[in-house]
């Protein structure tokens, strides 16, 4: 009797659930079946004569052969590890052949892995340390990525592993990374990684004149912080805290920032805002350079620094 030979391209990637049923002919190319889910291929009730094989199919390497009007397979069976599974039956005028895959999937599973790490701790760096990268540990091949930092998606992250100073992490605040991994058994995120990235190995350098004139530059003392800062106007940590006194050559205070944060002069008597002359002053400032490692903590510093004004 004549065979006819049905070939399919259409995979089927939506996962069954536990005691899912197939009675259709014909059967998917493919099947996916996620943890301990049972699968069952049924014949339609107008097929008899049914076969069911492995392939390649071999009867010296004792291949399995089944006659029964259903086939179960789950992660147990024997045809678990079956490369493909052929059908044969009779409709009453021919022979009705197809094929058909099983793969087993496991729900996704998401962890995070840090070399010389603990995923539990709260880990804290410098911004100039060597790079951490966060590895997600997972169950299939085929499991998508998506990482978050601080609650939002990371665009572009969709590796299995990524690198913490190549992210836009917040300077001098602590981060949180997770990833989610998805395959079609469902999708699963992980616990978060606290990790707070710190500017360190900061400078204060104080300047000993200044020319407060308006033109843009050296206007304050000390100076204030750049945007865009480089290694000539990286004058101290964006998390440097400070706050200070200026004297004039009798004594009298012409500025005082106590109990103001990163206050600038500006050259101005602080009451009347009136321009102080040029001249000699007197500063006693106290900061620490990064409040948020405690790099030094409080350290005072005391000295001149003079005005300088356009003619």
């Amino acid at each position: 009797m004549k065979k006819t030979l049905i070939i399919f391209s259409l995979i089927l990637v939506n996962c069954f659930s536990y005691g899912q049923t197939v009675d259709e002919y014909p059967f998917e190319d493919i099947y996916e079946i996620c943890g301990e889910e049972t699968l069952e291929l049924v014949t339609p009730e107008k097929y008899n004569i049914i076969f069911w094989y492995e392939l390649p199919f071999s009867v010296e390497n004792n291949s399995l052969i089944h006659t029964g009007n259903s086939l179960i397979i789950d992660v147990n069976s024997p045809w678990a590890n079956v490369e493909q599974i052929a059908w044969e039956a009779t409709d009453g005028e021919g022979t009705l052949y197809t094929t058909t895959q099983v793969l087993f999937l496991n729900y996704p599973t998401a962890e995070i892995n840090i070399e010389n790490y603990s995923s539990n701790e709260r880990i804290t760096i410098c911004e100039d340390d060597p790079d951490i990268t966060l590895n997600a540990t997972t169950n299939n091949p085929n499991d998508i990525y998506q990482w978050y930092l601080n609650g939002l998606p990371i665009d572009g992250e969709n590796n299995s592993s990524i690198n913490v100073l190549e992210s836009e992490y917040n300077l001098n605040d602590e981060n949180y990374f997770f990833v989610e991994v998805t395959n079609s058994c469902g999708t699963e995120e992980s616990s978060e990684v606290s990790i707070t990235i710190n500017e360190c190995n900061c400078e204060f350098n104080i300047p000993n004149a200044f020319t407060p004139d308006g033109d843009g530059l050296n206007d304050f003392f000390p100076e204030q912080k750049n945007a865009t800062r480089d290694e000539e106007t990286n004058m101290n940590c964006d998390a440097t805290t400070y706050s200070m006194i200026i004297y004039d050559r009798l004594g009298r205070v012409v500025y005082n920032s106590k109990g103001e944060q990163n206050k600038p002069w500006n050259g101005k008597r602080r009451k009347s805002n009136v321009n102080c002359k040029e001249g000699v002053y007197y500063y006693k400032i106290e900061y620490n350079l990064n409040q948020y490692t405690d790099q030094n903590k409080i350290k005072i510093k005391s000295g001149a620094v003079s005005i300088f004004r356009k003619d």
